[in-house]
């Protein structure tokens, strides 16, 4: 009897992440619908020894969202780093959430 009482107890903690995985995947942006094109600003030499000296986390969640640059970043956290290591006047803002939308230029 203890171990069907087991097998129960632990069923109920894969179903919570089973569905807490769906319900990920169900909110997520589809693949394809835009490019992260802004966090290899973190990657540059001024930025990235700046963001070696601060205690800056990011976070592993994909939510695409739009800087005032015009650019896209993985997620808010990335762009709220990155502010840590601009001077102020170019510090950026969240333009939106999701993916940039392009802007076609007329050509001449």
């Amino acid at each position: 009897m203890s171990n069907r009482r087991s097998f129960k107890m632990t069923k109920i903690p894969m179903i919570f992440i089973l569905c807490a995985l769906f319900a990920t995947l169900a909110s997520s942006s589809p693949i394809g619908e835009g490019t992260i094109n802004g966090d290899a600003r973190m990657n540059e030499p001024d930025i990235k020894k700046c963001l070696e000296s601060k205690p800056c986390i990011i976070t592993f969640d994909f939510t695409p969202t739009c800087a005032s640059d015009g650019k896209t970043y993985s997620n808010e956290r990335v762009i709220g780093c990155l502010n840590e290591c601009l001077k102020q006047e170019d510090k950026l803002t969240v333009a939106s959430r999701g993916y940039c939308k392009s802007v076609a230029v007329p050509v001449r």
